[in-house]
């Protein structure tokens, strides 16, 4: 994959601290612990991200790459590609939509909660800190770089894992749909060394001109150089999340859509 230089990124909280962090160090290879000792780790396929909110660590990822597995086998590492495992309390996730939330891919968002005793220092300063400085909702043709992993290019074999992750170029687009909480981003690639985006369901995304991150992958697809994604605002993860940081069974929020030009 061709080197984008993003590195650390200068961002000041809102509190006044400065932080230097590179979004792609909160990025996770999805798999799970089947329990079976000759073949113990499997995946379908999926991307994770760690986030710290308010101090706490949490994770993103999408619900659809569980598939036949359950939440308690899923494995967070401590780094990208560590060997030390986070215990989970709980998985959050939205359920019973009302009015425009019906029928929108924010039903595919989960927030994982970690143990007590797994606090952001196991993350390694790998997690990536989520304040209103270091978010952004995106604009059609602004930059996207979207961190992930590759399944078609990932092993699983004889215990060895191997992801093989990747950071891939894209510009904001007019959204295809009529989802509030959904973008588009679109990117053709020159002679790319894959032919599928399989396993990035669940990347994060930022945005270059706000220099935040600005949502998830839910889905996406590449037909020869031409690729296309769509991505959950983070605005509306972070309602999900503030829900589950406060411990509350449901949430209820507004949200303005400018109309593209």
């Amino acid at each position: 994959m061709r080197k984008l230089g993003i590195g650390k990124r200068t961002q000041r909280l809102a509190s006044g601290i400065t932080v230097r962090q590179d979004f792609r160090d909160c990025v996770r290879m999805v798999f799970f612990d089947t329990g079976e000792s000759a073949y113990q780790y499997a995946t379908h396929g999926g991307t994770a991200f760690v986030v710290i909110f308010k101090g706490r660590p949490y994770a993103f990822t999408c619900a659809h790459v569980r598939q036949d597995f359950s939440w308690d086998q899923l494995v967070i590492t401590d780094t990208k590609r560590g060997h030390l495992i986070a215990q989970l309390k709980s998985v959050g996730y939205a359920t019973s939509p009302r009015d425009s939330a019906i029928d929108t891919d924010v039903l595919d968002v989960v927030v994982i909660d970690f143990a007590p005793d797994v606090t952001s220092a196991f993350f390694k300063d790998m997690a990536y800190v989520l304040d209103l400085s270091t978010v952004s909702t995106s604009k059609p043709g602004d930059g996207l770089l979207v961190a992930g992993v590759l399944k078609g290019k990932s092993q699983i074999c004889d215990g060895t894992i191997t992801p093989c992750f990747c950071t891939l170029e894209f510009a904001d687009a007019v959204p295809a749909t009529s989802d509030p909480t959904l973008r588009h981003g679109i990117a053709k690639f020159d002679e790319p060394e894959f032919d599928s985006i399989t396993g990035l369901s669940g990347a994060p995304v930022y945005n270059l001109r706000a220099n935040g991150l600005c949502g998830m992958v839910v889905r996406g697809s590449m037909n020869g150089d031409d690729c296309s994604i769509y991505y959950i605002d983070l605005f509306d993860m972070m309602q999900i999340l503030k829900c589950a940081h406060e411990g509350r069974a449901e949430t209820y929020y507004r949200k303005t859509v400018l109309a593209p030009r």
